[in-house]
C-alpha cells in the first residue's frame, strides 16, 4: 500500500474514531446528567480512551516550545506548593505508579530515559487537549458552578494534576539525560 493510501486510511479512521467518540459522549451525557459524577468520569476516561487511539495513529515530533520549562517552573517550586507531591503519592497508593512502571521503564539507560521524557510530553499534551475538552463542556453544559463540580473536579484530578506532574518530572528526565550526554563524550 503507498504511503499516501496508507496515511488517508489514518485520517479517515482518526475522523471515525472522533466521531464515534462525540456519539459515544452524547449517549452518555443523555444516560446520566451532564451535571453528574457518573457522566464526569466517563467523559474523562472515553476520552482518554479516544486520545490514546488518536496518539497511535498520528506522530508528532512534540517539540515545541510549549514543553520547555518557563522561568516559574524553575525547580518545580509551583508544583510542589499545588501539592504535586501529594497526588503522586496517591498515584502510588492506588497503584497506577506500578502499572505505569511496567510499561515505561526508568533506568539508568540514556534511550530509555529519552523515552520517557517523550512520553511525559505525550501524556502532557493528550491531558491538556482532554482538560480543554472537558472544560468546554462544562462551560457549554452547566449554569452554575454547581451543576459543573464534577466535570471541574474530575477534570482537576484526571487532567489537570497529571499534567503538572509531567511539567515537574520533565526537566529532572532531561537533567539525567544532559548529563549521561556529557558522560559519554
Amino acid at each position: 500500500m503507498n504511503s499516501v493510501k496508507k496515511t488517508s486510511n489514518k485520517w479517515v479512521a482518526v475522523i471515525l474514531a472522533t466521531l464515534i467518540t462525540i456519539s459515544i459522549c452524547y449517549v452518555v451525557g443523555m444516560m446520566f446528567s451532564l451535571e453528574s459524577f457518573a457522566f464526569s468520569w466517563s467523559l474523562n476516561f472515553i476520552l482518554m480512551i479516544w486520545y490514546t487511539y488518536l496518539a497511535s495513529q498520528i506522530s508528532q515530533k512534540l517539540d515545541s516550545d510549549y514543553f520547555e520549562l518557563k522561568p516559574f517552573e524553575k525547580e518545580g517550586r509551583i508544583y510542589k506548593y499545588l501539592g504535586v507531591h501529594v497526588y503522586r503519592k496517591l498515584l502510588i497508593w492506588i497503584g497506577w505508579e506500578r502499572i505505569s512502571r511496567k510499561k515505561n521503564p526508568i533506568k539508568n539507560n540514556l534511550l530509555l530515559l529519552k523515552v520517557c521524557e517523550h512520553n511525559t510530553r505525550e501524556s502532557e499534551k493528550g491531558h491538556t487537549i482532554i482538560a480543554l475538552i472537558v472544560f468546554t463542556v462544562a462551560v457549554v453544559g452547566s449554569n452554575s458552578l454547581d451543576e459543573a463540580k464534577w466535570l471541574i473536579t474530575t477534570n482537576l484530578l484526571l487532567n489537570i494534576y497529571p499534567i503538572m506532574v509531567q511539567r515537574f518530572n520533565r526537566p529532572r528526565y532531561s537533567r539525567i539525560i544532559k548529563n549521561k550526554m556529557k558522560e559519554a563524550v
